[in-house]
Order: structure tokens, then C-alpha cells, then sequence
């Protein structure tokens, strides 16, 4: 099971960054309605999450069964001005940030994919459903990406 989290792991950060990097920039801060994300927005808003993931994946590996609660995201693009933000940073910081997880996932040992967190949500969990979340939120993520190119 690890070897084939991990490609869909990498595949999924290589989708992402290369469907934002093709983002035409006539589109990049065009939101397909107002209540919906530009791709800017939503490449900050990557950027951002992956930032917990990454915090959250240490603490499990370096404490024991560490709190890893989630952060309000909807606070996230005023307070953290995603309008003024420069995309490739952000877009730079999901790469780095998955690439480096990815190179330590390679190394785990049996005990390290079987490592624990807790969050006052869904209580005791593995670090393996934290994986796959990432994975599937960048997924979904890049789902948007393309719709919101498609329709803005």
C-alpha cells in the first residue's frame, strides 16, 4: 500500500503544479462567479494547507500522538491577503512543501506509517488518513483549478 500512496502522492503534486503553472495570466485572479475562487486564490489556499499537512505530518513523526488540530480557512484570504500575494511564491511553496514530504515518506520504516495524531474532530488517527486527505484535497483542489479556468 505505501508504494502506491506514494505515486499517487507525487502524481498528484505533479498534476497540480503543472495544470497552475499553465494558468493563462488573463485568468490567474478571475473568479468564475463571486462566490467562487479565482486560481490564484486557490493555489494560495493550497499553499497555505499544505503548510499545516507538512506541521502536522512532523509532529507525528517526532512526538507521541501529538494534538493536530485543523485552522479556520475562511479567515485565511483576508487576513493573509491572497489578493496581493504573488503566486508563483505560493505555487513554489506547495512543490517544495509536498516534494520534501514525499522524499520523507520514501525513507519510513513499517512503525512510522503506523504513527498517530489526535485532533478534537475525528480524535486518535494514522498518519496514513492524514496522506490520503492531502491527496485527496489537492485532487479536488485541482478539479476547481481547471473549472475555474474552464468558466472564468
Amino acid at each position: 500500500m505505501s508504494a502506491e500512496l506514494l505515486k499517487e502522492y507525487k502524481d498528484a503534486t505533479d498534476n497540480f503544479i503543472a495544470a497552475a503553472k499553465a494558468v493563462p495570466a488573463d485568468k490567474l485572479h478571475k473568479a468564475p462567479s463571486n462566490d467562487e475562487w479565482s486560481p490564484a486564490n486557490i493555489i494560495h489556499h493550497l499553499a497555505d494547507t499544505e503548510a499545516h499537512f507538512y506541521i502536522r505530518y512532523l509532529k507525528i513523526l517526532t512526538e507521541d500522538v501529538p494534538q493536530t488540530d485543523f485552522f479556520d480557512e475562511n479567515v485565511y484570504p483576508v487576513k493573509l491577503k491572497y489578493q496581493r500575494r504573488d503566486v508563483d511564491y505560493s505555487l513554489r511553496l506547495v512543490q517544495s512543501l509536498r516534494e520534501s514530504f514525499y522524499n520523507i515518506m520514501s525513507n519510513f520504516t513499517p512503525d512510522e506509517w503506523e504513527k498517530k495524531g489526535r485532533n478534537s474532530d475525528v480524535g486518535e488517527y494514522p498518519i496514513i488518513a492524514l496522506i490520503k486527505k492531502s491527496r485527496t484535497h489537492i485532487k479536488d483542489h485541482l478539479n476547481q483549478l481547471n473549472e475555474a479556468v474552464a468558466n472564468s
